[in-house]
């Protein structure tokens, strides 16, 4: 039992674990056969990471001591290493940015404040739109049936919404039909963060409220059918175990309908199918979305969008911190940004690998552990180092002339490493695979 809560007997167990899982793994993961580049990474994602970040929220605390930390950085760099195929000299800095695998300990924090985000913990700096606590939900003797309307000859009110979220912003569209005239049309904006599906649900709620004020004689007959082209939408109000807060409130609001004697029917409509109705709901929606002369009525954030925003937080401290660090010189001329390498889908060999950090493979890198005599080139032209092998090796002539035809398309030559690898990647990682090191 950790009497002190120190949870120094729970990092050390989770951490032994894990080097016993990846030591089995190395058997299987070798350089040049076994497990491949990408399955190594899903096995981390899905099989280690979830064994360190276990009950994460708890123990957060504990990572405040370095040598807590040191053991959760290297189980990574054991995983990075088998999962780049790199040389073990190569810095765990390099590892993260080569595999795109976010630094275990900022990885941590970011769960953390995930979980965070979704049990309510700690303040927020944006109202998150949560599922409604049970206490609220209304019992289901009082609640309206929702389900799809089938047509109905008579109807009073015909009413179509859409929603729409572009860079310009996210608004809803509704446009109700009173007869073959349009009796109103309602632009609403939303927070540029807010999701589509949450527009296409706020613009039900207008329609439901504008519907209630209508000037409908008492005697008449008081019927109104819902299109939407959102059929995530219609899955969510029939689903009773979706309490997300604006389903909540069409669920509410179509019950209080009854008492004014309206009958509600919602039905799905194909979207783009030259539906006038829909036509102009969309295009109303896509009016709201780009204007800033309406007011934001609705500004609750999916977690999904917390989701990305803490990501995006994640990303920009490991930036910093790959902008700071006084290793892998090498492989920031490549990649001197790491959100620009997450972008990129790299198959990462021994030959990359070691060309990408100037760890392994070249004489010069073999000198410098003195296992070999010498660092010169057997082209007798330089040392052998990546930039030689790049640029100015002629072993290698008849590759670097496929490559320098082909940079030259749209470039100059000699290009800079940052721009090989952003603009010319398949034609250097081609190069660099046709490199036989055992011959150089």
């Amino acid at each position: 039992m950790d009497h002190k809560f120190t949870f120094k007997d729970h990092i050390a167990y989770v951490t032994d674990r894990c080097a016993k899982l990846i030591h089995g793994l190395s058997r299987a993961a070798k350089v040049t056969w076994g497990i491949k580049h990408e399955a190594m990474k899903t096995i981390y994602k899905s099989a280690i990471l979830p064994l360190l970040l276990y009950g994460a929220p708890v123990w957060i605390e504990a990572m405040k001591h370095e040598y807590n930390r040191r053991k959760y950085i290297k189980i990574q760099r054991m995983i990075n290493i088998l999962t780049a195929k790199a040389f073990r000299t190569t810095s765990n800095e390099a590892l993260c940015i080569l595999t795109g695998l976010t630094p275990i300990i900022i990885k941590k924090e970011e769960v953390v404040r995930l979980y965070n985000a979704r049990k309510i913990r700690g303040s927020q700096p944006q109202e998150i739109d949560y599922a409604v606590d049970y206490k609220n939900w209304p019992h289901p003797a009082d609640g309206a049936f929702i389900i799809e309307g089938e047509d109905t000859k008579e109807l009073t009110v015909l009413a179509y919404t859409d929603g729409s979220k572009s860079r310009l912003g996210v608004g809803s569209g509704t446009v109700i039909y009173k007869g073959n005239k349009i009796a109103t049309q309602i632009t609403t904006r939303s927070d540029s963060k807010c999701s589509n599906n949450q527009a296409e649900e706020n613009a039900i709620i207008k329609v439901l409220e504008a519907t209630a004020t209508l000037n409908i004689p008492e005697n008449n007959l008081r019927t109104a059918k819902v299109y939407t082209d959102s059929r995530v939408t219609l899955d969510s109000l029939q689903n009773p175990r979706n309490h997300a807060y604006l389903i909540k409130e069409i669920r509410k609001t179509v019950a209080t309908l009854p008492e004014s004697n309206w009958k509600i029917t919602f039905s799905w409509v194909k979207a783009h199918a030259g539906i006038p109705g829909n036509k102009k709901a969309d295009k109303l929606a896509k009016e709201a979305a780009r204007s800033r002369l309406i007011d934001i009525t609705y500004s609750r954030l999916p977690l999904s969008s917390v989701h990305h925003d803490i990501q995006l937080d994640s990303i920009k401290r490991w930036q910093k911190e790959w902008q700071t660090c006084t290793k892998a010189q090498k492989t920031k001329q490549y990649f001197p940004s790491a959100e620009e390498r997450l972008k990129k889908k790299i198959i990462i060999t021994q030959n990359v690998a070691a060309m990408l950090t100037g760890h392994g493979r070249t004489t010069a890198y073999l000198h410098w552990f003195k296992i070999s005599d010498n660092a010169q080139c057997i082209c007798v032209q330089g040392d052998q180092m990546v930039e030689h092998l790049i640029y100015d090796c002629i072993l290698l002539e008849t590759q670097r002339s496929t490559l320098r035809m082909n940079v030259t398309k749209n470039g100059q030559w000699p290009a800079d490493k940052h721009e090989l690898i952003t603009k010319h990647q398949k034609h250097l990682i081609d190069y660099i695979e046709s490199i036989d090191f055992d011959k150089l």
